[in-house]
C-alpha cells in the first residue's frame, strides 16, 4: 500500500461521572488523514484543510503527525510518510479533536507499513500523541475514536486495560458545540482536589451503571445514569448557560445531559423516534439567550471507529 484515507471518528469524553474511564465514538463528525509512502523517514505535513489556519504544520506539534511518528518508530519503519490532515471535528470543542488526528494519523501509518502493530500498543502511540499537545494522559477518546462505540479504558504498568461495550441501537446522541473554545487545559485546571465520599460514591455507581446499560443495550438506564456530582459542578461555571441548555434538553425530552469532555460542547441523549430536532433547537435556543451562537449535531454511536476509507 501506498497510500491511505483513514476516518476517525468524534468522541464524548467521560459520558458524564466516568472521568478519564469512559469514552463513546459519535457518527457525523470526523477526522480524515490522507497519507502517501516515501523513501526518506519522519513524517511531514503537505496540507491542513478545515482548521482555518489554526492548527500548526509543525509535525512535532501536531497529533496526527507525532502519532504517526510514533507509530513508525514503533514499527521500525526505514521509511517515512507525507500527510495531509482533514478537520472535521471542531476543536477545542470537547469532542475529542486532538485523539481523532490523533487516531486517525496512527492508523494510517499503521497500514502504510503493513499493519503489524497490535492495537494495545496503536493506542499507547495515538494516546502519547494527544498527551503531548493536551498536557495529559488519558485515552477516553482516543479509545472511543479507534475502536469505536462505548470504552472503558484504564491504564497502569505501561499498559491498557479495556473494555469494548459496542453502541446502544435506539439511543441516540444531541451535541450542541457553542462559539466559545475551552481548551483542555483550561478545563482540567478547575477540576477539585479533593470530592465528597458521597459524590464520590454516586459518580462510581452511575459510571458502572452506564456500563450495564451498554451491556443490556438500554438506552433509558444510559440517559438516567449521566449524572456527574464532580466535573460538571466545577466545569459548568465555565460555560456560559450551561444550566439553561441542560435544562431546555431535559425538558425537550433528553434522557440525561452533560458537559462533553472538557468542553464547551454539551450532549444530551436520547431515544431514536423522538423529535430530536426539537431537543437540538432547545439547546441551541438557550444557548443563543446566553449570547452564544451554537451548532447542532444529531449523532448516532459510531461503533466502527477509525477506519480506512480509500487507499492504493
Amino acid at each position: 500500500m501506498q497510500t491511505v484515507r483513514v476516518y476517525a471518528p468524534a468522541s464524548i469524553g467521560n459520558i458524564g461521572p466516568g472521568f478519564d474511564v469512559l469514552g463513546l465514538a459519535v457518527t457525523n463528525l470526523g477526522d480524515v488523514v490522507e497519507a502517501r509512502r516515501r523513501r526518506s523517514p519522519g513524517v511531514s505535513i503537505i496540507d491542513i484543510k478545515g482548521d482555518g489556519g489554526k492548527l500548526p504544520v509543525d509535525p512535532a506539534k501536531n497529533t496526527s503527525s507525532i502519532a504517526a511518528a510514533k507509530v513508525l518508530e514503533r514499527l521500525g519503519a526505514k521509511g517515512g510518510m507525507n500527510i495531509v490532515v482533514e478537520k472535521g471535528v471542531p476543536f477545542p470543542s470537547g469532542l475529542g479533536s486532538s485523539a481523532a488526528g490523533a487516531v486517525a494519523g496512527g492508523v494510517a501509518a499503521n497500514l502504510l507499513f503493513g499493519d503489524k502493530l497490535p492495537k494495545d500498543e496503536l493506542l499507547l502511540a495515538c494516546t502519547e500523541a494527544e498527551a503531548a499537545v493536551s498536557g495529559g494522559f488519558f485515552a477516553d477518546n482516543t479509545a472511543a475514536a479507534l475502536f469505536g462505540g462505548c470504552v472503558v479504558s484504564s491504564f497502569s504498568d505501561g499498559k491498557f486495560k479495556l473494555a469494548r461495550l459496542g453502541g446502544i441501537p435506539d439511543a441516540a446522541i444531541i451535541l450542541a458545540t457553542p462559539e466559545f473554545p475551552m481548551p483542555t487545559k483550561k478545563s482540567r485546571a478547575v477540576l477539585p482536589k479533593t470530592v465528597p465520599m458521597k459524590d464520590f460514591v454516586s459518580n462510581m455507581a452511575n459510571t458502572a451503571l452506564i456500563v450495564a446499560a451498554f451491556a443490556k443495550k438500554d438506552a433509558a438506564l444510559f440517559g438516567s445514569c449521566i449524572d456527574d456530582r464532580i466535573v460538571e459542578p466545577a466545569r459548568r461555571k465555565l460555560i456560559p448557560g450551561f444550566d439553561d441548555v441542560k435544562a431546555a434538553a431535559l425538558g425537550a425530552g433528553a434522557l440525561g445531559c452533560s458537559i462533553s469532555g472538557g468542553g464547551a460542547s454539551i450532549f444530551a441523549v436520547a431515544r431514536k423516534g423522538l423529535p430530536l430536532d426539537r431537543i437540538g433547537e432547545a439547546m441551541k435556543r438557550a444557548f443563543k439567550n446566553n449570547g452564544l451562537e451554537s451548532k447542532i449535531h444529531i449523532c448516532n454511536i459510531d461503533t466502527r471507529g477509525a477506519r480506512a476509507i480509500g487507499g492504493k
